[in-house]
Order: C-alpha cells, then sequence, then structure tokens
C-alpha cells in the first residue's frame, strides 16, 4: 500500500526535517512518506504490531528510512531515488505474548487520503462524515475553471449561475436563495488554511495550481462556526518545493458553437531560494471566455463575454527547530460585458435595452505558522485579510423610461486562528483552538435615469465573532472510534443604512452566543468497510437588511441546523479494485435566512421559515485495472419548507431552490502506454442536474434544471509536454441551469440562463 503519491524522480533527494513520535510502523511510515516528499510501498498487514521509536533527523529520507526501520526486522529496497518498496518480516520477541492481532486499517491509494477539514489530520477510513476531494480519482478540471466548473464533476455541490465572481455555492441541498445579499453563505470557502469568502457569492477563483478540492458536508459547526451549515469547500495549493526548481506554462484555446472563441494562458514558477529552507511559487493567469448570447435589441453580438486576470505567490520557510512559516497572497479581477440571461433557453437571444456589465475583484493575504514537535503535537496559527469590490448593473427599463438600476458592494474579511492538534498511535487524535472572524459588507443601491443618479437604500454590516472550540477522538476499541466535540461562540452584528431611511425602527447591533455539539463514530466492520455516523449543529448570525418596502431597512434573525447522518465507506486495497460511500441525511432548518427580491426587482432579506432536508448521496470509484478507471455519484433529496412564505407557492413547489431532487455523474478514463515515454488517456463522462425552483414564494416559482451534458477529451503526455483536446457539451443540450439575469423581469417565466453550447478545445502544457 503506498503511504504517498509519486514523485518524480531526482537524483538525489536533499534533507528535510523529519519528526516522528513514538507510534506503530505503519503509522510512522505514513508520516516519514508525507514529511519526506518521498514514497513508500508496503504489503504487510504486520506492520500495525511493531512500535517504533521517537525520532528527528535533518539527513536526507532515504536515512530518516533506514534508521526507522533498524531494530524492526523490516528493510528498505530503492526503486528509483524517491521510491522505496519495504521488506522482511517484524522480529519475534519472547516477551511479553503477543495480543490479539489488529484489525488493519484499510490499504491501497485510498489509505493516505487525509482529511483536512478535521483539523486532526484524520484518515478518510476512520473519519466519521461524508466528503468528497476532487484531484484523487475524479481530476479537476484544466483550464480556466472555477468551482462552478468543479461543481459538474460532483452533484454534491451545486452553484448558481449568475456568472463567474457572482454565483453561491451549496452543499448537499443546504441553499437559501438563488439571489445574493446580506446573508452569510451555507457554505464556507477556505484556501489551504485561511478563509477566504465569509458572506456573498463565490469570488470565482481561477484553479491554476490547485491540487485538491475537498468539500466536507455540512454543517461543520463544530470546528468552522458560523456560516458552514451546509459544509465547507477547502481548496489546496500545490506546495512551495525547497528542493527543485522548476514550473510549467499552459496554453488553452476553445471554439463554441453560436459563440465567439475563448483562450487562456498561465504560468507557474518554483524557485528555491535557500535549499531546504526557503522557497518561493507563483503563479499568473489571463483568461477569455468568449460570449455566446445576442442582443436581438441592439445588435450587439456574444454579448457575454467574460475575462478573468490575476496571480497567486506562496514564499516558505523552514524556519528550524521544527517551525515552519508561509506567506502568501493574491488578487483577481473579473469583468463581464453583460449578462448571462436569455428570453427562451433555446434561443440564445436577449433583447435588453442597455449594456448589463459587472465586475468583480479580489485581494487576499495570508501568513501561517506551524510548529511540529517529536511526541506528535502540533501547533497552527493561520491569518488572513481579504478585500473585495464589485459592480453591477440592469436594465430598469421596465419601471418606465430608460433607467438602469446599480448594485455597488465591497468586503473586508479578516481572519485568524490559532490550534493545537496531535494524532495519536492507533488512531486517536486532538485539536483544540480559537477563532477570531471580523467581516465588513456593504451594500450600496441607485437608480440611473435622464434625471441623475438617486441613490436607493443600501446597508452596511459589521460581524465581529470570537470562538473557542475543541474535538477528540478516541478508539474503544481495535475497530470502534468515538469523537465528541464542541464550539463556544460569541458573535455581535452592527448594522447601519447607507441613508436615512423612512421608518427608523431597526437595532443597530445585536449579539449572539451559541454552543455547537458534535458526536461521531466510525466502526470497521472489515480491513476495507467501515460504519460512520455522527451528529452536527451549525448556525448564521442575523444582520441589517432592505425590507420589503422600498426605502426600509428591517432586522433578519440568526437561523439554525442540526443534522443527523449514517454512512457506508468501502476503500479499495492496492492500485486496483473498489472504492464507493453511501449515506443517508436528516436536517432540520429554522429561522431560515433568504436574499429574495420584492415585486418591484429591489433586493430583500427575511426569515422565510423552517425546513426539513432529506438526503442520500453516494460516489464509486473502480479501478478493475490499471488503465482503466469508472466513477459515478448520485444525490437524492426531498426537502419541504414550511412557513407563510412557502404557503404562497404551488404544494409541489415548497422547497429549497437550487437543489434538484435527483442529480448524477458517469465518467470513465482509459489509459493507453504508447511508449515507455508516450501515455495516451481518453475520457468521457456525462452528468444530469434533476429539476429544481428558483425560490420560495409564488414570484420566485419557477422551473429550472432538468438537464444532461456530456464531454470528452484525449490526452496525451510524453516527458515534459501535454496536449489535449476537449469536446464539452457533445449534444449542444440546452437547459436552463438559473432562471434569473434581471431582478426586473421576475414575471417573465421564460427568462433562462443557457447552458454553454457545444465547445471544441485544445490545451498544450510543457513542465519546466
Amino acid at each position: 500500500m503506498p503511504f504517498a503519491a509519486p514523485a518524480r524522480a531526482a537524483p538525489v533527494m536533499p534533507a528535510r526535517r523529519i519528526i516522528l513520535a513514538p507510534t506503530t510502523l505503519d503509522f510512522a511510515l505514513r508520516e516519514l512518506a508525507r514529511q519526506g516528499g518521498i514514497t513508500v510501498v508496503a504489503t504487510d498487514d504486520r506492520l500495525r504490531t511493531v512500535k517504533t521509536r521517537a525520532l528527528s533527523t535533518d539527513r536526507p529520507p532515504a536515512e530518516a528510512l533506514k534508521r526507522l526501520l533498524r531494530g524492526t526486522g523490516y528493510s528498505a529496497v530503492a526503486i528509483d531515488a524517491d521510491s522505496f518498496r519495504v521488506v522482511g518480516a517484524p522480529l519475534r520477541r519472547r516477551s511479553p505474548p503477543p495480543a490479539r492481532p489488529a484489525m488493519p486499517p484499510p490499504s491501497g491509494n485510498a489509505q493516505d487520503i487525509i482529511v483536512t477539514a478535521s483539523k486532526q489530520g484524520t484518515e478518510l477510513a476512520r473519519y466519521p462524515g461524508s466528503v468528497s476531494v476532487i484531484g484523487r480519482g475524479v481530476t479537476i478540471p484544466t483550464g480556466s475553471v472555477d468551482l462552478s466548473d468543479v461543481a459538474s464533476q460532483t452533484p454534491i455541490l451545486q452553484t448558481t449561475a449568475l456568472g463567474p465572481g457572482r454565483n453561491k455555492l451549496f452543499i448537499r441541498g443546504i441553499a437559501d436563495s438563488s439571489f445574493n445579499g446580506a446573508t452569510e453563505s451555507t457554505a464556507s470557502l477556505y484556501l489551504d488554511e485561511v478563509q477566504i469568502a465569509f458572506a456573498g457569492p463565490d469570488p470565482g477563483l481561477r484553479l491554476y495550481d490547485i491540487g485538491e478540492v475537498e468539500i466536507a458536508e455540512g454543517p461543520q459547526g463544530a470546528l468552522h462556526g458560523s456560516g458552514a451549515i451546509g459544509g465547507i469547500v477547502r481548496l489546496t495549493s500545490n506546495p512551495v518545493s525547497l528542493d527543485r526548481d522548476g514550473g510549467r506554462l499552459e496554453w488553452g484555446g476553445g471554439l463554441t458553437e453560436h459563440g465567439a472563441p475563448s483562450g487562456d494562458v498561465a504560468g507557474v514558477a518554483n524557485t528555491v531560494l535557500i535549499p531546504g529552507t526557503l522557497g518561493l511559487r507563483v503563479v499568473g493567469y489571463h483568461a477569455v471566455d468568449g460570449g455566446y448570447i445576442d442582443n436581438g435589441r441592439t445588435g450587439a453580438t456574444d454579448i457575454n463575454r467574460v475575462l478573468a486576470s490575476g496571480g497567486r505567490a506562496a514564499l516558505r520557510w523552514e524556519v528550524g527547530d521544527g517551525w515552519r512559516a508561509e506567506l502568501g497572497g493574491g488578487m483577481q479581477a473579473i469583468v463581464a460585458r453583460d449578462a448571462q440571461y436569455v428570453l427562451s433557453e433555446d434561443v440564445l437571444v436577449t433583447r435588453a435595452a442597455i449594456a448589463q456589465p459587472y465586475w468583480s475583484d479580489m485581494t487576499f493575504g495570508r501568513l501561517v505558522l506551524t510548529r511540529n514537535w517529536a511526541s506528535g503535537l502540533e501547533f497552527v496559527s493561520a491569518t488572513g485579510l481579504v478585500q473585495g469590490g464589485s459592480f453591477e448593473q440592469f436594465d430598469a427599463s421596465t419601471l418606465g423610461g430608460s433607467q438602469s438600476y446599480q448594485l455597488d458592494g465591497s468586503k473586508t474579511l479578516f481572519t485568524h486562528e490559532s490550534r493545537l492538534s496531535r494524532r495519536l498511535a492507533g488512531g486517536g487524535s486532538w485539536v483544540v483552538g480559537i477563532n477570531l472572524v471580523s467581516d465588513q459588507s456593504v451594500m450600496g443601491r441607485s437608480l440611473t435615469a435622464r434625471a441623475g443618479v438617486r441613490p436607493v437604500i443600501g446597508v452596511t454590516n459589521l460581524t465581529r465573532s470570537g470562538a473557542l472550540f475543541a474535538e477528540a477522538t478516541r478508539p474503544l476499541s481495535e475497530a470502534l472510534s468515538v469523537t465528541l466535540g464542541g464550539r463556544v461562540t460569541a458573535a455581535r452584528v452592527d448594522g447601519e443604512p447607507s441613508i436615512t431611511p423612512r421608518s427608523g425602527r431597526y437595532v443597530r447591533g445585536r449579539s449572539t452566543t451559541r454552543v455547537d455539539p458534535t458526536f461521531g463514530f466510525s466502526w470497521l466492520l472489515a480491513p476495507e468497510w467501515s460504519l460512520f455516523g455522527r451528529y452536527q449543529s451549525g448556525f448564521r448570525t442575523g444582520g441589517l437588511a432592505v425590507a420589503a418596502g422600498v426605502g426600509r431597512v428591517a432586522n433578519f434573525e440568526s437561523d439554525s441546523i442540526q443534522m443527523v447522518e449514517l454512512g457506508l465507506r468501502h476503500l479499495r486495497r492496492g492500485t486496483t479494485g473498489l472504492s464507493a460511500s453511501f449515506s443517508l441525511s436528516h436536517a432540520r432548518w429554522t429561522a431560515i435566512q433568504a436574499d429574495l427580491l420584492n415585486r418591484s426587482g429591489q433586493p430583500v432579506t427575511g426569515n422565510i421559515g423552517d425546513a426539513r432536508v432529506d438526503a442520500l448521496e453516494g460516489w464509486l470509484e473502480w479501478v478493475p485495472q490499471r488503465d482503466w478507471h469508472l466513477t459515478a455519484a448520485f444525490f437524492v433529496t426531498d426537502n419541504a419548507v414550511t412557513g407563510a412564505t412557502a404557503a404562497l407557492s404551488r404544494a409541489r413547489n415548497r422547497r429549497l431552490p437550487e437543489t434538484p431532487s435527483v442529480s448524477g455523474r458517469l465518467g470513465v478514463v482509459r489509459d493507453f502506454r504508447v511508449s515507455p515515454e508516450l501515455t495516451v488517456s481518453a475520457r468521457a463522462d456525462a452528468s444530469f442536474v434533476g429539476p429544481s425552483v428558483l425560490g420560495v414564494g409564488d414570484m420566485l416559482d419557477a422551473r429550472q434544471g432538468g438537464y444532461g451534458v456530456g464531454n470528452l477529451s484525449l490526452t496525451a503526455r510524453k516527458g515534459r509536454y501535454s496536449l489535449a483536446a476537449t469536446l464539452d457539451n457533445v449534444l449542444d443540450a440546452y437547459g436552463n441551469r438559473f432562471a434569473y439575469g434581471n431582478p426586473f423581469l421576475l414575471g417573465r417565466r421564460n427568462v433562462s440562463t443557457p447552458v454553454r453550447p457545444r465547445t471544441v478545445g485544445v490545451r498544450m502544457g510543457v513542465d519546466l
């Protein structure tokens, strides 16, 4: 069973700081492989019965491995410069007599998947909850993609489709509304250790040089606090290398049927400043998503073009004595020429009187300090600052004359978290920490006509919170582990209207104290099978919002959710076989916060009622042979919303928005080894998005979804070079992804946001 993903061979493996606590040999080998950046292959289940001593060394990983195995009866055989096979047998000891053999943990490729959302480095085999990792088995789409594109790879993640930088993320059907406004997100977004989104839409960060996307299904209130009622999404950057200069250049282009061409260019550079100590990694990119919608009124063509430019950098410093520091940051700007909607999903034409552009940008910085001790103790301190702005313009001619409606927003998010954790031999672990958040969100509005600009009331919300959290996992037997934890949060939200309201009846500040417990278990039924279950809760703070009457402000209350889940997981042994996970969950969501629109097209926020959410989900990954890879995933949900707002909908549509009752995905990859240096991969996938509704209430009782899309690709890799050809939306299928594009056209039930038509693309890359 491999304990790390294979790395590209190098002539000499440089020295690295490796610290191992006293533990069992199977666990120690995994940790050494991870810290040393090498691959260690072992197939002996008796490794778990061998005890090891503490190890602390600055020598190359090969020497550290030799020292670790000394006196165990095992030895390491080099496969290449950074890959080793462990052979031999454990030394027999006369006393004491051996205990009953422990049940070996699942092995194979899934064995080394670490669930970072647990903040304890929990192995997937023992994690008491549902999690999806895009980048292991199911690959991240290549090119100029964001989380909306990743959502097509797993039905667990849903998004709206207003456009990059304006889309909302939903996990496991926990969706509040289709519109952006004053509420916190239902899904928290992290870049490595730092939260980069708190309230409002997904910033649409392009996923260049991102190695994995981890989706931990929620609620995740105990470890991640307010705003994680649906779960968290964590983007894991490719790490800074301290032993090898390198990089990558990529170029891609595409032609869309009925539309304009697309293209992007990206570069990654990794520079070792001090070998083994200091390194810098930089990524930069520029992308053009060609438009495919025409304006039949003005004659403009391909109006929905989107430009995205950005860059990120990370400086890593191995300070010494177990300390590591990483300073990073970046920026991104998204500019869209016009809106994304049409008047019929099978006719890609709109008739707006004016252009409806939008833009959004973000700038962020982060500092992460870590310290590892020989005992297995780890300290992490992560601090982040994110600033962003946005602008949207809509055609408001339905109000009379040639009017336009503008939304201006700005956000400032500061977060800090410090925690101590420890992974113990035998599967135990614990974590304890503190968390601080300060988020300021400003929304301004105006109407522009021939008479000039008329301000419309907007709001500013300032949320500040502090929390203490702890969680521990303890094995009760060789097979059964239990997890207990909780979080205590004290939060305050202060709101202020942007202009003097007609009614002064609002509360400037509101304080909340909240306790969110969690309980879970993981039971190894067999070497490859585990049963898991958990109870979890979460909440979102309230705030100030525009009320139903134009020119008013009002408060919306905090909402909360409780969820129970039971699941079964199978992890394959070796490089071939089957991995699978199935789970059933039930959630109760009370006082749901939702961003809505009133009959005049103005954004409003309020508490719309309660909901029951039942879900059945599953994924399978089958590798029958080394050159074949098959995946499948499905999500089935039944939910119902109760309350005065929901009662206005038709009975069958009293459900949460953006939550297809059935959705799924199938994928297959076939690798052909043409020569020792040339590999060709053929890929095909198909996804189906079931029908859903735009929102709760009679105004938003509009159908969307109910379509399928198929994609094909062919990729050739030879040495440092790669070349790919893609064909997306093979059948040129039509579909309504999101039935909203202009708040002043809600009365028209045929407004649609279409699926991108058939697109053929090519992509080239070279490793430097």
